[in-house]
C-alpha cells in the first residue's frame, strides 16, 4: 500500500467514526478516522483532523459535514492534500431559513431531549423506514455524542463559509459521491459541485438516502478503490 494515498475519513454531524468502518474493511489502501469531540468550528475540527494526520500528505474523505471540514482543510494546507472525497456534502454557506430551524432543534432537544429530537425531526429525513438498523446506528452515534457536541457542532453549520471558490480552485483529483433520495445533500447539490470542480468525478448512488456509507458502503468502496487505482496507481 505503499504507494496508494491515506485516506482520513472526517464524520458529520452526531456521527462518530464508527459509521466508516464497513467502508474501510473493503479499501486498498490505508485509513485514518477522525472523531470529534465539543469542537465548534471548522477551525478547530481542522487542527483536530491534523494533529492526527501530522505531516503525511494525505486525502480527505468528507461526510456531510465533515465535507466542510475537508474544504477548509484545503484552504490551509492544500500543499498537504493530495486530492479530495465528498460523500453527501455541499459546499454552500448556511442558509438563514436553516439557521433558524436550527434554533429551533436545539430548543427542542434542550427541552424533550436528543433522542426525541432525532427520532421526531431527523430520522425521517434521513431514511424512509425510521425503524431500520440505520436508523439504530444512527441514533446510538448521536446519544453517544450528547447535547454538547451537537450544540458545538450547529455553531460550525451556521458560521462556515461557501466553499464553490475551493472547489474552483482545486485542480486535485476530487471524487464527489451522492445519493439519489439524499434530502439534505440533494443529487442537484452534488451535480452543482462536479461541475464547480476542474477534475471531479461525480456518482449519484441510487435506492439511497443521506446516509450513503451506512446504507451501501461496499458500493462506496468499490467506487473508492477505482477511483484510487485510476489517479494514484
Amino acid at each position: 500500500m505503499q504507494n496508494k494515498p491515506l485516506l482520513v475519513f472526517i464524520p458529520g454531524t452526531l456521527c462518530t467514526s464508527e459509521m466508516f468502518l464497513p467502508i474501510i474493511d473493503e479499501l486498498n489502501c490505508d485509513s485514518v478516522l477522525i472523531d470529534f469531540d465539543q469542537h465548534n468550528s471548522l477551525e478547530a475540527m481542522s487542527n483536530q483532523v491534523l494533529t492526527t494526520v501530522g505531516n503525511r500528505a494525505f486525502i480527505p474523505v468528507g461526510f456531510s459535514m465533515g465535507g466542510m471540514v475537508a474544504f477548509e482543510l484545503m484552504r490551509i494546507v492544500s500543499e498537504q492534500i493530495q486530492g479530495l472525497i465528498l460523500l453527501n456534502s455541499n459546499a454552500h454557506t448556511d442558509a438563514p431559513d436553516k439557521k433558524v430551524n436550527r434554533e429551533k432543534h436545539l430548543e427542542l432537544a434542550k427541552k424533550n431531549g436528543l433522542k426525541s429530537l432525532i427520532q421526531q425531526v431527523y430520522l425521517p429525513v434521513y431514511f424512509s423506514n425510521t425503524d431500520c438498523s440505520h436508523c439504530h446506528s444512527v441514533m446510538n452515534m448521536a446519544e453517544k455524542l450528547g447535547l454538547d457536541v451537537f450544540e458545538a457542532q450547529l455553531q460550525v453549520l451556521a458560521a462556515r463559509p461557501d466553499s464553490f471558490d475551493v472547489l474552483a480552485a482545486n485542480t486535485k483529483p476530487t471524487l464527489i459521491l451522492g445519493a439519489d433520495n439524499d434530502l439534505p445533500c440533494p443529487p442537484k447539490q452534488q451535480r452543482l459541485m462536479a461541475d464547480s470542480s476542474q477534475s471531479a468525478e461525480l456518482h449519484i448512488l441510487p435506492y439511497c438516502g443521506h446516509f450513503a456509507p451506512l446504507e451501501q458502503p461496499k458500493k462506496i468502496a468499490n467506487i473508492i478503490n477505482l477511483w484510487i487505482n485510476k489517479h494514484y496507481a
